[in-house]
């Protein structure tokens, strides 16, 4: 009887825990449980690749003199409704190609159609396996680095354009539906409460995409920002340390300079937790890596940022160079960040990008990240009730000197007054609205919405109120 009775009270026990056990599974939010597993990823490395690889900008055109241009995604969501379409295009081996000339695809580009703009070519192959194709078809071989993306939503079949700028390649596949992204464009088409653009190729006859709007309606967000390195405690500081060495602090040693920076080191490693906002990390090689893999890299990069920094929203990949370290072949990334949906220009001589990182395929030896914390605000506070100027105002403000940056970069020695306003519209090569950091302040450093216009060689950042120069440096 008594075995009986010690069976049954074991039985309630284990019956009894395992209930509060799953209690307590439904009821731990999903970042407190995160943090118990230490050893697993919290974001697959596709998700965090396409974090990192969106476009910058979205033109809708609704016929040949009437279009609009996006710098946000978070309203509509083109991109995020067009992923799984351009992922089953990208892994499809059913797909019919066609090159187009530039003549072709200048037509094409004036009938009803939406278009995404990358801030640099991206790999053809990475962005595939950024929006999760598990097997990339012949596209990746065909054209390997993209631009654009054409997407034409007009009447009949529709069909894409992958573009380098040189070569565009003309996609087809009859399987594909893509009515929704005809319904949503029909929808916005009909709201008429966005900024219209018109073509400086069509007004001007230039031979750039450069779109200049009629008049801004819309405001910009007021975006406050401080230097969060320098405000955090020692503390603090320890666990960002063990965080990147994955030791307890007993075990790395500390150096605290004369500036309050702070410095610790671990078994050859080193990070720096500097009082300008940046934080240094470097790992020294060992072994010898003797053949590149972008995708292994940009995947140590994404889970390396994961893990120690966490993914910032708004954080892209904006340029991928070839780098040698003696006999070890890597690459150097660098990514930069949008508020508010607008890019970010730094104005500081020390960073030039938000974070730079030196990665050899699995291992990464370098990485710099300069952190200024967007402070949110009430919404009351956000916005500021002024007119914006467009491009073309700002154009017309500084005519006088961009006539005179185009004979100093072309090495022209005319007068000014025989360069013409087309000749200046063919000297630029993009105009962005961003945001500009001035990094002056380290509490509450308010960033300046400005027009950022880039030639071959320089970019300028003027002021969306007034006009004036902000910042300038070459490219």
């Amino acid at each position: 009887m008594k075995e009986r009775l010690k069976t049954f009270l074991l039985i309630s026990l284990v019956g009894i825990s395992l209930l509060l056990t799953k209690r307590l599974w439904m009821e731990l939010p999903n970042e407190t449980f995160k943090l118990f597993a230490k050893g697993d990823k919290v974001y697959s490395t596709s998700y965090l690749l396409s974090d990192m690889i969106m476009p910058n900008k979205y033109l809708l055109n609704f016929n040949e003199k009437y279009l609009t241009l996006f710098y946000d995604d978070s309203k509509y969501k083109l991109w995020t409704n067009s992923r799984k379409t351009l992922g089953t295009i990208l892994g499809s081996k059913d797909i019919k190609t066609i090159d187009l000339s530039d003549e072709e695809f200048l037509q094409y580009k004036k009938k009803p159609s939406l278009v995404f703009y990358f801030p640099e070519k991206v790999n053809t192959f990475i962005l595939a396996k950024a929006l999760d194709v598990k097997d990339p078809s012949s596209i990746v071989d065909t054209i390997q680095n993209v631009k654009d993306i054409y997407i034409y939503l007009g009447k009949g079949d529709s069909f894409f354009v992958f573009t380098d700028g040189d070569k565009h390649l003309a996609i087809l596949d009859s399987t594909i539906d893509i009515s929704h992204l005809k319904e949503q464009f029909l929808e916005i088409e009909k709201e008429k409460g966005y900024n219209y653009y018109y073509s400086a190729r069509d007004t001007y006859g230039i031979d750039k995409d450069i779109y200049i709007p009629y008049e801004m309606k819309n405001s910009l967000s007021t975006v406050y920002v401080e230097n969060e390195i320098r405000n955090l405690d020692e503390e603090n500081k320890r666990k960002i340390a063990e965080r990147y060495f994955n030791k307890s602090i007993d075990y790395i040693r500390e150096i605290v300079e004369g500036n309050e920076s702070t410095i610790y080191e671990y078994n050859h490693r080193v990070l720096k937790l500097n009082i300008n906002g940046t934080v240094e990390y470097y790992h020294p090689l060992e072994e010898i890596i003797k053949k590149r893999n972008l995708y292994e890299s940009l995947s140590t990069s994404a889970e390396f940022i994961s893990q120690n920094a966490g993914i910032t929203k708004g954080m892209y990949l904006a340029k991928v160079e070839e780098i040698q370290s003696d006999e070890s072949l890597g690459y150097n990334l660098t990514f930069r960040y949008r508020v508010r949906g607008l890019p970010v220009i730094l104005g500081n001589e020390e960073v030039v990008d938000f974070i730079q990182i030196e990665v050899f395929n699995n291992h990464i030896r370098s990485y710099k990240h300069f952190i200024r914390k967007d402070i949110n605000r009430t919404m009351e506070d956000l916005t500021e009730d002024k007119k914006l100027l467009t491009s073309l105002d700002i154009i017309d403000i500084n005519y006088d000197f961009l006539v005179g940056e185009y004979l100093r970069e072309r090495e022209i020695k005319d007068s000014k007054e025989s360069i013409t306003i087309d000749q200046v519209l063919t000297f630029l090569d993009d105009i962005t609205l961003s945001y500009f950091d001035p990094c002056l302040k380290d509490m509450e450093d308010k960033l300046i919405p400005v027009w950022v216009i880039k030639t071959e060689s320089s970019l300028y950042a003027f002021n969306v109120y007034d006009g004036n120069l902000e910042y300038r440096r070459d490219r």
